[in-house]
């Protein structure tokens, strides 16, 4: 896992694809439905596919890394990791960006 701060910053671009996610959806659930949106492939399938994705990160460090309590307690930043042949990026806003890894 590495923060990269074009990515976290840019706006997508040829070959990055964003997903937002809900307001109170799990940021690892939206990075599934984001992959599964780009790909061929059910969310369920994902798995099977690629392997789980606590290979990649872990979904509950993830999930409550931009939690919080209040606005004022929350985290701002991203994170960037590799899974099914993407590199991902998530900040603070729930903002999924997939970019083909080559």
């Amino acid at each position: 896992m590495e923060t990269e701060t074009a990515l976290c910053k840019s706006r997508p671009q040829d070959g990055h694809d964003a997903y937002q996610a809900q307001p109170d959806q799990p940021l690892s659930e939206a990075v599934i439905e984001a992959i599964a949106a780009e790909s061929d492939l059910d969310a369920l399938e994902i798995a099977d596919e690629f392997g789980p994705l606590y290979d990649a990160i872990d979904p509950t460090a993830l999930d409550s890394l931009f939690q919080s309590a209040g606005e004022a307690n929350q985290t701002v930043g991203c994170v960037t990791f590799a899974y099914a042949g993407y590199r991902i990026s998530v900040d603070q806003t729930g903002r999924v960006v997939l970019t083909e890894r080559q």
